[in-house]
């Protein structure tokens, strides 16, 4: 299981709306275009798949930022929010 927040530029409302659908399918806003995802490796060669055939590439950018386990502690969070946890391995 990785970690990754994966941000989004997308030039059209109807493929936004998309976008946003199917990044929801996968992890949590934090913000209007951050997502944060735990996910397995076959996940996120499915999460891309789907993405790619949603965007286009001449003016849509999505980005994908692996984050390492160490470095979940020291995300700083200024204002309203949480840090995400993936449900599967957390018991609350």
């Amino acid at each position: 299981m990785s970690f990754f927040a994966i941000c989004f530029d997308i030039r059209n409302p109807q493929r936004l709306r998309k976008v946003s659908d199917e990044l929801e399918n996968f992890g949590t806003r934090v913000q209007r275009s951050l997502f944060e995802c735990h996910l397995e490796e076959a996940e996120l060669d499915e999460l891309k798949e789907r993405i790619a055939r949603l965007i286009d590439e001449n003016e849509d950018h999505v980005r994908y930022y692996p984050l390492c386990p160490k470095d979940m502690p020291d995300i700083i969070i200024d204002g309203p929010g949480k840090k995400t946890m993936d449900s599967d391995y957390y018991m609350l």
